[in-house]
């Protein structure tokens, strides 16, 4: 179903059906995110197709999980069947993204997710960016950094790995700061005044430690439009888990916003467990959600805004074209 149009509700129990069936079994919160509904919602909708036989109910534990019944898969085939006929009926739907610039944005080097969020991210807000380990990923990430010097911005990257952004490291010394958590560091970037090479992310307060050195660096400067990205969240919450991830984050993101930094945290929400993922998000004044999905039999990716807390933004997803990288 194209993300575009406002979808109708049984194009919302077919996704909703469809998820399941490729997962298996599947959780109330990992529906929710695969749909793109919010959890209130997507739980109405699960209990009215459990009550109609579409989709079973299976105890796990505390826990419950979903599956697709026959019954389920017997409708999603015909949805996918209908879906051909309406296809072949219509002319090709051209989507117009409005291109208009709110004040006090920050460019994440991305036009079209610019336009989304009418001019890029809201200045000194803290978003983070839900995603699988993608290309497009990572080319976000590279276009939201080289975004910063290019705009005269102080950058800071917290990264466990430096490939693609060393060139930016060896170039912009004085306003491009690279916190590598990796202990192999050296093979792969020589030593610069503004690179910190940092045995992993075992050790918070290491981390810590450095970016208030970089801080310090930055008192003698005059205030300007900052912007960090803290790549390391799935790590970190994969060590320290939720409880000292939250306390880690809960520290650090007040010091970035004092400092005039508009942070975008990086994080796969595939790689925990819901209640671990939600405990992060909570934190977060956004979420921009990367995500797959079927169009015409070929797997898509899309990018979507998932909240912006008191700020206007365009809700429907779009599909990343790699061509329109800046």
């Amino acid at each position: 179903m194209p993300e575009e149009r406002r979808r109708a509700k049984y194009d919302i129990y077919a996704e909703m059906i469809e998820v399941i069936a490729k997962k298996g079994t599947c959780s109330l919160t990992r529906l929710s995110y695969g749909a793109n509904l919010p959890v209130d919602r997507a739980k109405k909708i699960l209990q009215m197709l459990v009550s109609h036989g579409f989709v079973g109910e299976i105890a796990v534990g505390d826990g419950k999980r979903y599956r697709a019944t026959k019954w389920g898969l017997d409708f999603l085939e015909t949805y996918k069947r209908m879906q051909k006929f309406f296809a072949a009926l219509k002319e090709p739907v051209i989507v117009s993204i409005p291109d208009a610039v709110l004040p006090n944005r920050v460019t994440t080097g991305y036009k079209d997710l610019d336009n989304l969020l009418f001019g890029g991210l809201p200045e000194n807000y803290a978003v983070i960016l839900t995603s699988p380990s993608c290309d497009e990923r990572q080319t976000l990430i590279k276009s939201f950094l080289e975004a910063g010097p290019e705009n005269e911005h102080v950058t800071f990257y917290v990264t466990t790995e430096a490939s693609g952004l060393r060139r930016v490291a060896e170039k912009f010394q004085s306003n491009f700061y690279l916190f590598i958590c990796n202990p192999h560091a050296d093979e792969t970037i020589g030593s610069l005044p503004n690179v910190s090479k940092l045995k992993g992310v075992g050790n918070l307060n290491e981390i810590n430690i450095a970016l208030a050195s970089a801080f310090r660096r930055l008192d003698s400067k005059a205030r300007t439009s900052n912007r960090a990205c803290i790549e390391i969240v799935s790590d970190v919450l994969l060590q320290h888990h939720a409880l000292d991830t939250r306390r880690w984050l809960s520290g650090l993101m007040p010091e970035l916003k004092s400092r005039g930094f508009t942070t975008l945290a990086v994080m796969n929400p595939y790689m925990h467990r819901p209640e671990e993922t939600q405990a992060i998000l909570d934190l977060f004044e956004g979420e921009i959600h990367i995500y797959e999905k079927e169009l015409n039999g070929v797997l898509q990716k899309y990018l979507k805004v998932m909240k912006m807390y008191n700020q206007r933004y365009v809700e429907h997803g779009i599909p990343l074209e790699r061509q329109k990288w800046k």
